[in-house]
């Protein structure tokens, strides 16, 4: 190759006309003088391109280094996003606490559950705003963790107490009730699953359903399933429709029911739980074995009535909701839920399915409820609610219920962090309790049918912080002024529930006090 370039050099310098008219020099010099000028070129092309090796390997080493530096902070960053979003601990809170005192300086009576129909299992309430004296808590703690294989699992627990004596520190465990109401384990992500479990997780131990939901503005559930038990979430049988299977074992009654002597009695409950769409439809069957024997026994409830003597074993019970998350019944922006209940024997309790032991075994119980909450203009948002029941032969053959439940809050945003509540309330009760009866200071006495209506007003200035114009944000401290009256009818229910009692007549009856609701 070096020999070309030189041959070809030569030709070149020999017959150029510059070579020709250059005399001064031999063609022995020019020749040597070209050899000279090829040799530095030779060098220089080398030199060149043992730089652009050297660039080359450079690079070449400089983008290993950046993949491994890539990929470490893929992974930094991926440990990152676990930890934040599924591991780590946990902690959330619900309470509420205030004073509520009446016209004469006196502790208010009150409370969403206040009037003769809310005797029926705790299930007929009014508005809340401005009429609760309790001090209840909510504390829960819990732990997520995620595995190399992808699987992960979920403990949480609630500790809750609720007490209505205000004083600062109380003995009485008659007054507060300590309670561990959640303690579970959710576990999921399993290779196992495929098919329709592919995105399933299951779990086990006590906790509140996840599919409860319900009106806060009367603290009263559409639907609360709970107790003790197992299963699974999330089996999706095609692109909309999914299933959660369920079974859980609860005693009868709430805290209290001390007189129920058969305790060992537990109603075992199997729910099939099903959404589609905003759809949704819940079937339960339950079966206490051993409550029909209980006859001539004080209530399950801690109401101090008798049971009948056909107690219910068995029960089925059935909801068809609708929840939009994004429209005001399909009128305008905002939200909105609607369920209908349906269920008979030991399920005839449609706000709590299986927790009313005294039902007999032919009850029957229909339940309508609902609500919405709709912004309007720019500071103003409504929420209007509504529960209705009918049930028959309940407590009693023969026996009959008929109550509604009305309740409107609005909100009014005035400042950043300050805002207007108004609400009122109405229920309507036709309640014949047909010869039920119950124990009391003065022996055995009997419910009387009764009918009539029960309104409720409050007026509460309030302040937020967060968004002042969501009708639902906590934390909140409001005081409040609520006016009650009712048909004097309602007076006569029973001996034992607040209407008609000292202080406490059909007439009107005020109560002023102030509130802190919080939840995060």
């Amino acid at each position: 190759m070096r020999i070309s370039v030189i041959y070809a050099a030569i030709c070149c310098a020999l017959f150029s006309p510059r070579m020709v008219n250059a005399v001064q020099l031999t063609v022995e010099q020019r020749l040597q003088q070209l050899e000279q000028r090829l040799n530095i070129s030779e060098k220089k092309t080398a030199e060149a391109e043992s730089r652009a090796a050297n660039a080359e390997k450079k690079l070449a080493d400089l983008s290993k280094q950046n993949e491994v530096t890539s990929k470490q902070v893929e992974a930094v960053s991926k440990k990152q996003e676990i930890n934040k979003g599924t591991d780590g601990m946990e902690f959330s809170a619900y309470a509420r606490t205030g004073l509520l005192i009446n016209s004469h300086g006196k502790g208010g009576r009150g409370g969403p559950g206040v009037s003769p129909a809310s005797s029926l299992n705790d299930d007929a309430h009014t508005g809340r705003l401005g009429n609760e004296k309790d001090n209840y808590l909510e504390l829960s703690l819990g732990k997520r963790m995620t595995f190399s294989d992808g699987s992960w699992a979920h403990f949480k627990t609630m500790i809750a107490d609720g007490a209505k004596n205000p004083d600062p520190w109380v003995q009485d465990n008659n007054s507060h009730h300590i309670n561990v109401r959640q303690l579970y384990v959710e576990m999921g992500g399993f290779s196992e699953f495929s098919g329709p479990f592919n995105d399933a997780y299951i779990w086990a131990g006590k906790r509140f359903d996840r599919d409860n939901f319900d009106i806060h503005f009367t603290d009263s559930d559409i639907m609360f399933l709970g107790g003790t038990g197992g299963g699974v979430y999330d089996v999706k049988w095609g692109d909309t429709l999914q299933g959660a299977y369920s079974v859980y074992g609860r005693n009868f009654g709430d805290l209290g029911s001390d007189r129920y002597e058969e305790n060992d009695i537990q109603n075992v409950m199997f729910t099939a739980n099903h959404s589609y769409n905003n759809w949704q439809l819940m079937l339960t069957g339950m079966t206490a074995q051993g409550n029909d024997d209980l006859k001539d026994n004080t209530s399950t409830t801690g109401s101090y009535a008798y049971r009948s003597d056909n107690t219910a074993k068995n029960g089925y019970y059935a909801m068809l909701a609708y929840h939009d998350k994004q429209q005001f019944y399909g009128l305008a922006k905002g939200m909105s839920e609607t369920a209908l209940q349906y269920g008979g024997g030991l399920g005839a309790e449609a706000r709590q399915p299986g927790s009313d032991g005294d039902l007999t075994e032919n009850a029957k119980s229909v339940r309508l409820a609902s609500y919405g909450i709709l912004p309007v203009w720019n500071n103003w948002e409504l929420a209007p609610s509504v529960i209705a029941q009918h049930s028959e032969d309940r407590y009693r053959e023969g026996d009959r219920y008929d109550w509604a439940s009305f309740n409107f809050r609005a909100s009014q945003a005035l400042t950043a962090h300050f805002a207007l509540l108004y609400e009122a309330s109405w229920q309507y009760m036709d309640l014949d309790p047909n010869g039920r009866t119950y124990s009391s200071d003065q022996g055995v006495q009997t419910y009387q049918p009764v009918k009539g209506g029960f309104y409720k007003l409050t007026f509460a200035p309030t302040f937020k912080v967060g968004n002042v114009f969501d009708i639902k944000a906590r934390p909140e401290i409001r005081f409040f002024a609520t006016y009650m009256d009712w048909d004097k009818e309602l007076d006569r229910y029973a001996l034992n529930d607040d209407f008609g009692s000292e202080g406490f007549t059909a007439g009107g009856t005020w109560n002023f006090g102030v509130q802190a609701e919080i939840w995060f």
